[in-house]
């Protein structure tokens, strides 16, 4: 039976541009593709927390992903790290976060990191991870700013206008390269954005590469 992965996506905005990704980076293993876009409305709802009732539903997305066939489950949705951690400890397979890896190699190209968020219910997390992945490469001391790109979260969600979406996030990027070392965009949604930057001077990280390599383990 051939390997399988498994993406848990909180948006629909996400699996189109992953399943680009992986098959060009492992063609023809199968994929299993989930989308509960009524996660990110309960964490608003809860302060922009995740809930006892989130970790279920993604353990129960690893167990029925594993009873598929999936060797690993990985989360596209950056505000669902802590859950995440959570949930992986009562799965028997492997249970990742996409924007693990990029974070781990953002700590180790500069001492000063600009990490871009669109949802402000990422901010938290995305900080903790940050954090997390610095003192895991020892070096807690990097300075970490998590910038809320506002209004990029409504052009693409509310307004359908992808443009602006791109826009605000590329006009939040070019400022703040000319104070930090490194521009990391911490959500999928980004990447398309991340392309207009290729002519900073700073690097401009986004996870969806390192996050997919990061299953070669799995799969090769």
């Amino acid at each position: 039976m051939s390997k399988k992965i498994a993406f848990f996506h909180s948006t629909f905005n996400t699996p189109a541009v992953m399943r680009e990704v992986f098959e060009q980076r492992f063609p023809g293993i199968p994929l299993i593709n989930i989308v509960d876009d009524s996660i990110l409305p309960e964490v608003i709802g809860n302060g922009s927390r995740y809930t006892p009732g989130i970790v279920r539903r993604l353990v129960a997305f690893a167990v029925n992903a594993q009873m598929q066939g999936a060797v690993t489950a990985v989360c596209m949705c950056t505000t669902l790290t802590g859950a995440v951690s959570e949930a992986s400890k009562t799965v028997d397979i492997p249970f990742v976060t996409i924007d693990g890896p990029m974070l781990e190699q953002a700590s180790k190209a500069g001492d000063k990191l600009a990490v871009l968020v669109t949802a402000p219910t990422t901010i938290e997390a995305t900080t903790q991870a940050a954090r997390s992945a610095a003192a895991r490469q020892n070096r807690g001391g990097v300075k970490i700013d998590v910038i809320l790109v506002k209004g990029a979260f409504e052009a693409l969600n509310v307004e359908k206008d992808p443009d602006k979406h791109d826009r605000l996030i590329e006009e939040t990027a070019r400022r703040a390269a000319e104070e930090y070392d490194v521009i990391v965009m911490a959500q999928i949604t980004m990447v398309r954005a991340a392309s207009r930057l290729s002519d900073l001077s700073v690097p401009v990280l986004t996870s969806i590469q390192s996050g997919v390599e990061q299953l070669a383990p799995w799969l090769e």
